[in-house]
């Protein structure tokens, strides 16, 4: 299949109406919280990495790949968070590069419950290639093309986010809008300009342990609604196996064309060190075009709650 064309990514992410979701959605998003969730940085009470690649419809020239990197971890005084972002996505030749960073306060601070709220700043590269392999100029004509004359279009802006995020003994629940800004996004000689929308997210989740049992139930659930735009809704249920095995599976709802089954594996290799993967299976009409899509996660917690220093893995929020 021919790569994305320059009028289908221009209009999709500078000339037209925003009215599509465009921020990064991931399989993993039970453990990308921070991305979306100011709030969340610092509540598992150890300095944290992540680190994240995905690939999407594999197969399909021009598709989006992203990669991820967030450090979070307490600031001076347990109630206080702090974490640190950074991403890159690419479509076709449609780039954006990402960074932001974000703080939080406990309000309670309690062994079984704490409340935090959270605040964030974000910076924004957006960058157009229009003399890549993948551009074609369909309309010669389109003022839009007569602005940029041959140059390639970037655009930098900021926005700030806020979110709530609370732990309840071994369940926790997020809400979050991580632009509260609308901003502008595309050329002022089109007569209604892409703007991005405030994206608002809820998220819940909760472990289970099954008595006399290794096993414990995880399940996990993302909601996003973007306003002129489809909601999206993911549903996760998984097992996690002597705190070590981590396995599930999916069920992503987007309204329209948005749905995959998705399958995921997660194995801490140490208290410290973990290893994730995702396959989403699509099921709707774009199954046709692509194999699939796939992501690759690592993980890497610094000390903690437990006796030797390591990791407290029998601590819920260790998964959190």
């Amino acid at each position: 299949m021919k790569r994305f064309l320059y009028l289908f990514l221009f209009v999709t992410f500078v000339c037209t109406t925003g009215s599509a979701q465009h921020e990064a959605h991931y399989t993993h998003f039970m453990y990308t919280k921070q991305l979306i969730n100011p709030a969340y940085v610092g509540s598992s009470g150890m300095p944290s990495f992540m680190g994240l690649y995905r690939k999407q419809w594999i197969g399909f020239d021009g598709a989006p790949e992203s990669q991820l990197l967030t450090f979070n971890a307490p600031f001076f005084d347990p109630r206080v968070g702090f974490g640190i972002a950074v991403s890159r996505q690419v479509t076709g030749d449609f780039e954006e590069y990402f960074g932001n960073l974000s703080y939080s306060y406990d309000m309670i601070n309690q062994d079984d419950l704490n409340l935090r709220i959270g605040i964030m700043g974000t910076l924004k590269y957006l960058g157009l290639n229009i003399n890549g392999p993948g551009s074609a100029i369909r309309n010669p004509s389109d003022p839009v093309v007569s602005l940029i004359n041959g140059d390639d279009f970037s655009k930098v802006g900021g926005n700030v986010g806020a979110g709530l995020y609370l732990n309840v003994k071994d369940a926790y629940i997020g809400i979050s809008v991580p632009n509260l800004i609308t901003r502008q996004l595309g050329t002022e000689v089109s007569p209604r300009p892409a703007e991005e929308k405030p994206h608002f997210y809820g998220m819940a989740g909760a472990i289970i342990p099954i008595p006399e049992s290794s096993f414990s139930i995880y399940p996990n659930v993302l909601f996003k609604y973007v306003e002129n735009a489809p909601f999206s809704l993911d549903i996760n249920l998984s097992a996690i196996y002597n705190n070590v095995f981590t396995f599930g599976a999916s069920y992503r709802y987007g309204e329209v064309n948005g749905d995959s089954v998705d399958f995921l594996a997660r194995y801490q290799v140490s208290p410290a060190f973990g290893l994730g993967v995702a396959y989403d299976l699509p099921i709707s009409d774009i199954r046709d075009y692509n194999s699939g899509s796939i992501e690759l996660m690592m993980t890497y917690n610094i000390g903690g709650k437990g006796s030797n220093g390591d990791p407290d893995m029998t601590n819920p929020r260790f998964f959190f």
